[in-house]
């Protein structure tokens, strides 16, 4: 489905979290690039559609409280009309997810809340946020990685674009 116009998951849009393309280096990463946008809100905030498109990825991704992950996790197929270029947005940590896998979705239409903090929704992280991202790739019908990690071959941190900047500049 053409994506004529773009806006922001969540109001206000505010990187409060990790931003795009920041080092990220803990105990289990020795170190990574983020690949998205962590915006901290009170768990619960609605989020929504960045525009027109397809639903490729439903699903809760828990992991444990020693292995976290995605929580809830929505990907979104979208088109760039006057390039016919294909991109995705990427929500995660989310609950309450009322998109099903292959639904065409809209502009605004809501997606989920963002879920608590240490939940199976939230992926067991500490904050209650939402981690949005935009993918410009190849979609291999996987989940995609929130961390680009030098050597794993999983993604190219050059197939990821920095939020912010794509929505604000998108033009077809």
């Amino acid at each position: 489905m053409n994506t004529d116009a773009l806006a922001f998951p969540i109001y206000p849009y505010t990187v409060s979290g990790y931003s795009f393309g920041q080092r990220v280096r803990s105990r289990k990463i020795l170190w990574a690039r983020h690949l998205g946008d962590d915006i901290v809100v009170p768990n619960g905030t609605s989020v929504s559609s960045i525009g027109n498109g397809k639903v490729v990825w439903a699903e809760v991704r828990g992991g444990t409280k020693e292995k976290r992950n995605w929580g809830g996790v929505v990907i979104i197929e979208h088109v760039n009309p006057s390039t016919g270029l294909f991109f995705y947005s990427i929500y995660g940590h989310i609950t309450n997810i009322v998109v099903v896998l292959n639904s065409d979705i809209h502009l605004g239409d809501p997606i989920g809340v963002v879920a608590s903090g240490n939940t199976p929704e939230n992926g067991y992280w500490k904050l209650a946020h939402l981690h949005f991202g935009i993918y410009t790739g190849p979609w291999i019908h996987k989940v995609l990685p929130g961390y680009a990690r030098p050597f794993e071959g999983r993604t190219k941190f050059r197939w990821w674009q920095d939020p912010k900047p794509f929505i604000d500049s998108y033009t077809t």
